[in-house]
């Protein structure tokens, strides 16, 4: 029984993605940028703008969304946004996800 927990376990590990994060939701760059501005765009703006996202809450306050965009060269973008522990955007990163060749 160990040996098969084990087994699936490591299935599991291989089938999983490298990041951390995997973003629930794809959307427009366009709509990611005219939707999201640091210093002022709140939790509850972008939610109702742009749909509930996957998220990383810290003990700090901060929470972290993340969404994805159709890149140019055919690739996904993703785009992160950090928010404050006050419910305001502090910083957004945006660019292409890094595709691991197998």
């Amino acid at each position: 029984m160990k040996r098969l927990l084990l087994i699936v376990l490591m299935l599991l590990a291989a089938c999983s993605g490298t990041r951390a994060l995997q973003a629930s939701k794809n959307v427009p760059y366009a709509t990611l940028e005219q939707t999201v501005r640091p210093g002022s765009s709140t939790r509850e703006q972008v939610r109702a703008a742009l749909g509930d996202s996957t998220s990383i809450r810290f003990d700090s306050g901060n929470e972290v969304w993340m969404y994805t965009y159709p890149a140019a060269s055919g690739a996904r973008g993703e785009y992160v946004i950090l928010f404050g522990g006050d419910g305001v955007v502090k910083q957004v990163r945006s660019g292409e996800v890094y595709q691991v060749r197998k």
